[in-house]
């Protein structure tokens, strides 16, 4: 992986240079450095890989997730609807 991709690779997981040099216990110039390079460390494209499926596991939503508390609402909606069969 190139910096370039990795710098792009932060950016999509919403993570800067910073929130980088923390997790991988370095400092950020030593981080920009890499841009001389050809390929990252990969420790770094590790923990990358890891932190995409942690982003992935956060915004994976589930539309079925709130089916019964929607149910619930519409029914409690219904009934208090008060219709007069004789009206």
């Amino acid at each position: 992986m190139t910096y370039k991709e990795f710098l792009e690779a932060l950016e999509e997981l919403e993570l800067d240079l910073h929130s980088a040099s923390e997790a991988l216990d370095l400092e950020i110039r030593e981080i920009k450095s890499w841009e001389s390079k050809e390929e990252i460390p990969n420790s770094a494209e590790q923990w990358l890989k890891e932190e995409k499926v942690e982003f992935a596991a956060l915004n994976n939503t589930n539309e079925d997730d709130n089916f019964e508390e929607e149910e619930l609402e519409v029914k409690t909606e219904n009934e208090d609807l008060n219709f007069d069969k004789n009206e």
